[in-house]
């Protein structure tokens, strides 16, 4: 990095939804990209002209130009770019990759380069390019300065929030997150289909969306465990009850997922002062 920089130069290798949203927001921020690559040609073309950057043919162009490269690529593309780069520097260089399941071991090749590398998670959905990741948690996995310094910088000028995670806790940070989002899809899916099988399937949607987007809020304003609600947060175990009875009858295995979610939240309904005792035993799986 010359010394007239305050900030790393940028690389962007990919140029699909989530390179193109941290080229254009970063650059926005005052940050300077200086080489686009991607298996898409035109698409890397149109990056590059969004944000003023040069199109190169390879990975290890942008990795010689850059003094921070960006893998935002398919995972399963991120050890195949690691293990075909040879490059030779004196100068500082870090090739982080965006992939939430993959640690930064990913890039030992790399390493063993002397490049410093890590990672850069953005916890966001992305469905297009993103005007803005304010607010949105970013996982930053890097052992190496100035790399930390340069992750947690352009984390604070995207106005995101650093998400520091340790060596070895990618695979868990990654299960978190799929548990809070995909699971979440998972198990709304499942609620329709219990209103599906009482003939409310065209009204189903009015029924759970508006609960959901109000689950949401409540874990927002009042945070874990004040925001659960329902007969479990009461102790009602006659409800309980009448929820297993409905569900062995419907289906044996979605009665194995409701007792394992309902114990799962037991501690939760403890914390709210709940004696969970009777509950419990109810639950259990011999019961």
């Amino acid at each position: 990095m010359s010394s007239d920089q305050a900030r790393p130069t940028l690389g962007i290798v990919g140029a699909g939804k989530v390179g193109g949203s941290l080229a254009r927001l970063s650059q926005a921020r005052g940050y300077r990209i200086v080489a686009v690559a991607s298996r898409d040609r035109a698409h890397a073309e149109a990056l590059a002209e969004a944000v003023d950057a040069i199109v190169v043919s390879s990975p290890a162009e942008v990795i010689a130009l850059a003094d921070l490269t960006l893998l935002t690529i398919p995972d399963d593309a991120i050890s195949a770019v690691a293990e075909t780069v040879t490059i030779d520097t004196q100068t500082p260089k870090a090739v982080i990759h965006t992939s939430g399941a993959h640690s930064l071991d990913v890039l030992a090749p790399l390493a063993a380069q002397g490049i410093m590398t890590g990672s850069l998670h953005p916890a966001y959905p992305f469905s297009g390019i993103a005007e803005s990741l304010a607010g949105i948690a970013f996982a930053i996995e890097a052992s190496d300065e100035p790399l930390r310094m340069w992750l947690s910088d352009l984390v604070a000028a995207l106005d995101g929030r650093a998400l520091m995670i340790p060596p070895g806790g990618k695979a868990l940070y990654h299960a978190a997150l799929s548990i809070a989002s995909n699971y979440t899809v998972t198990l709304y899916a499942l609620a329709e289909r219990l209103l599906a099988s009482l003939g409310a399937e065209q009204e189903a949607a009015a029924a759970l969306q508006p609960l959901l987007a109000g689950t949401v809020e409540n874990i927002r304003q009042r945070g874990i465990p004040d925001a659960l609600t329902g007969p479990l947060v009461r102790g009602d175990a006659g409800t309980i009850a009448a929820h297993l009875a409905a569900l062995v009858a419907y289906d044996p295995q979605v009665t194995q997922v409701y007792r394992a979610l309902a114990r799962a939240t037991l501690p939760l309904a403890e914390a709210r002062g709940v004696d969970t005792h009777m509950l419990a035993r109810l639950l259990a799986d011999d019961a």
